[in-house]
């Protein structure tokens, strides 16, 4: 099964088929929250999902240290009315009943984090008291901070698992994100060398995505202007290139980036964001938020 027909049919499936994806038998942990949390949409209800960062299971005491989700099902009219993602506070241990998932064959591209399900049947504590996971919080929190001659001072997001830094981007500063697998440190040099490739021909792939995104999106743009309330000075692509100013870049280990500009109002505060990689050069450009 491929990734995209395994997201098809879980997207299809009913709650109850759902629900059947996990263990009858109800066990209690303490669960330690951490702060990603999300909910999609499935057939007829939503999943709402609680990042954790480790567990352990109450009746054999075992600590179970790999991240996961806390899952639960919501129906339509629960997500229209909002809140249904604040059940549970950062960086909290609860004590639950939950379901374990069952064993599936999952196809690649799955992490490991999403394959590592709890889903929660009742909420019976709030803020308790665990060592074990106490001190796992304390490890999470100090800060992972890379220094690199190129790149200057890298902290990582743990939540999520990227690097932030400031560079110089053709004499402006800019903001650059590293995305990576925190648990892998040969993946945060590649996430490195990556973006000191990209800095290194600045000035060629500055004047490739500005000419990329200006011809795919003038047209776009004047249109927008068209509709304004009050009169704008006329969209060319030269003026367009010239309008949009670099803010961030983000990279993966595999040289894929995003370039994401400040659309100089053009489409009224939205941003335009260019994407590509050191490979295959810039593949698109659109206007987004």
């Amino acid at each position: 099964m491929t990734l995209i027909e395994y997201i098809r049919k879980r997207n299809e499936m009913t709650r109850q088929e759902w629900e059947d994806t996990f263990e009858k038998e109800e066990i209690e942990v303490l669960a330690l929250i951490q702060k990603t949390r999300g909910a999609g949409k499935r057939n007829g209800f939503w999943e709402a999902q609680v990042n954790f960062l480790a567990y352990v299971d109450c009746k054999t005491r075992e600590l179970y240290k790999d991240e996961g989700w806390l899952v639960y099902p919501v129906s339509d009219e629960e997500y229209e009315k909002n809140r249904i993602l604040d059940r549970f506070k950062n960086e909290t241990i609860y004590r639950l009943k939950v379901r374990m998932k069952k064993q599936e064959d999952v196809p690649e591209g799955i992490t490991k984090s999403a394959r590592n399900r709890l889903l929660v049947t009742e909420i019976l504590e709030e803020s308790v008291s665990c060592m074990p996971l106490e001190e796992i919080l304390t490890e999470y929190n100090k800060p992972i901070i890379l220094q690199d001659k190129i790149l200057g001072e890298l902290t990582l997001n743990k939540e999520f698992s990227w690097f932030e830094g400031n560079v110089s981007w053709q004499g402006e500063r800019i903001e650059i994100l590293l995305e990576v697998n925190k648990d892998n440190k040969s993946n945060w040099t590649k996430a490195r060398n990556a973006m000191k490739n990209l800095l290194s021909e600045q000035e060629k792939w500055d004047k490739e995505m500005r000419r990329f995104a200006a011809n795919k999106l003038t047209t776009l743009a004047c249109e927008w202007r068209d509709s304004a309330d009050e009169p704008i000075p006329e969209i060319t692509e030269q003026s367009f290139s010239e309008r949009i100013t670099l803010e961030s870049i983000s990279i993966t280990s595999g040289g894929s980036f995003s370039a994401y500009f400040d659309d100089d109002y053009m489409f009224f505060g939205h941003c335009v964001t260019v994407r590509g990689s050191l490979k295959k050069g810039i593949v698109s450009a659109d206007m987004e938020g």
